[in-house]
């Protein structure tokens, strides 16, 4: 799981733990890792679970990397897969690997992590690949200007992040399930986390105004860690715990696969083999 050291996210990793997963987080933060498991101690003293911690990047492919080579040698086998991390930069920012940083976070890394551990997911008997996406996914994708690099806009560059990750997952759906692996993108509505960290004051002040808690945000996403597959519907877009009809652009799978090409090319680098998710 990456985003499980804070917010909503926080929330639902040390319910699952408490459940009696082994759950296995990619954080970049060491001190935000530790008070993970010691709130995790306090809160579930009697959790039936444990909290494995793994040091990665998303703003590095080589970062990322490295941690996914990392888990799949540590756990062969893997259930589920929860792409939670998400960013919304109030100002142009480039990666480690120099592209523009939401694009990477939001939809590049996620994607390679997938890549990486898929083999690892094969083995499971109930896999599942969950994507944090957002109602704010309106528009269209700007393939001439992926980067934003001209005329960047903080909330079309996370709306166009997060539409695309919808169609992600409604692209590989099919291919996907006939390997027994659904793949799921939710809303959590919006919420009070650190998404807006790097905005002014004003636009922090509505975040918190209009932000719902972080429990209450937590339950679309813990709704679809807990349940079982054969009860939720792969490819699916997922609010309030159910699924949620999209913007008109969200089922085009033609863009979809376009997509998908553009992040391989991104990626090629870290992507030595053919796989479900980048198949030529």
């Amino acid at each position: 799981m990456t985003g499980a050291t804070s917010g909503l996210g926080k929330v639902s990793a040390l319910k699952a733990a408490n459940e009696g997963a082994t759950l296995i987080v990619l954080a970049r933060d060491k001190e935000k890792s530790q008070l993970l498991i010691e709130d995790y101690k306090k809160q579930y003293p009697d959790g039936r679970g444990k909290i494995e911690l793994v040091e990665g990047n998303l703003t590095s492919f080589e970062s990322t990397s490295n941690a996914c080579n990392e888990v799949s040698s540590r756990f062969p086998v893997i259930d589920m897969i929860v792409n939670n991390a998400g960013i919304m930069n109030f100002e142009y920012k480039e990666s480690d690997d120099h592209i523009e940083e939401t694009f990477q976070v939001n939809l590049l890394s996620p994607l390679l992590v997938c890549h990486l551990l898929l083999e690892n997911l094969k083995r499971s008997n109930s896999a599942k690949i969950i994507f944090t996406s957002s109602q704010m996914h309106q528009g269209e994708i700007y393939f001439d200007n992926l980067e934003f690099k001209d005329n960047f806009s903080s909330f079309k560059v996370y709306r166009h992040s997060k539409l695309a990750v919808i169609l992600v997952c409604r692209t590989l759906a099919e291919e996907l399930d006939k390997h027994q692996i659904g793949i799921y993108s939710q809303h959590p509505g919006m919420v009070r986390t650190e998404l807006g960290r790097s905005a002014g004051w004003f636009a922090k002040f509505i975040f918190y105004l209009m932000g719902s808690s972080a429990e209450k945000g937590s339950q679309t996403l813990s709704y679809l860690i807990e349940t079982k597959k054969d009860l939720l519907k792969t490819g699916e877009y997922y609010s309030q715990k159910k699924v949620t009809k999209t913007t008109e652009q969200s089922y085009n799978l033609a863009t979809g696969e376009k997509i998908i090409e553009v992040a391989r090319d991104y990626l090629s680098p870290y992507i030595t083999s053919n796989s479900l998710i980048f198949k030529k």
